[in-house]
């Protein structure tokens, strides 16, 4: 018999803000739209219980969707007031936060938030033909993110980056 419960899908992420208005800002250029804006709501104590957090954290948030996907994953943008989040410096030795979206025309893409003062991490899209990837921008969030937005060849849920640099076996 199998367990009495089950995943149903991803429902949101956490991404902390240095400035929640900022964020919005930025998000909403990427295409995202409001659907509950929490700047102004008092969180009850205890709200942080479940993260193992400072017994009564204080913040102010907004969550997001993509008009295109209404009942995919939100972003749940949150300025931390108690305590404050800490926002690392990028380094060589350590991997930021990367949020992945599939998306049409990155070289589009590149050139309007470019244009709107978006700075990216490399200065023409890449692409990798063999893997079915056939555009790739990443882009820096507000908040130290890398925001990466991949197009792939019609038909595929995800890159042949497998079957494309896997050797043979003897």
């Amino acid at each position: 018999m199998g367990e009495a419960w089950r995943l149903r899908h991803f429902y949101h992420t956490i991404v902390n803000a240095r400035d929640i208005d900022e964020s919005v800002r930025f998000y909403e250029m990427l295409g995202f739209v409001i659907v509950s804006d929490r700047r102004d709501a008092i969180w009850p104590d205890g709200s942080g219980a479940s993260f193992a957090l400072v017994p009564n954290p204080k913040g102010r948030g907004v969550l997001m969707i993509l008009p295109s996907d209404p009942e995919g994953p939100m972003l749940d943008l949150i300025e931390w007031q108690v305590p404050k989040a800490d926002f690392p410096e990028p380094a060589p030795t350590r991997i930021p936060r990367v949020l992945a979206f599939r998306a049409e025309n990155v070289r589009a893409a590149h050139l309007a938030l470019k244009a709107k003062g978006v700075r990216f991490t490399t200065d023409e899209p890449t692409s990798i033909p063999e893997a079915g990837i056939t555009g790739c921008i990443v882009a820096y969030d507000p908040n130290g993110n890398l925001i990466e937005m991949i197009e792939l060849e019609p038909g595929l849920r995800h890159s042949k980056i497998k079957e494309a640099f896997t050797p043979p076996k003897p």
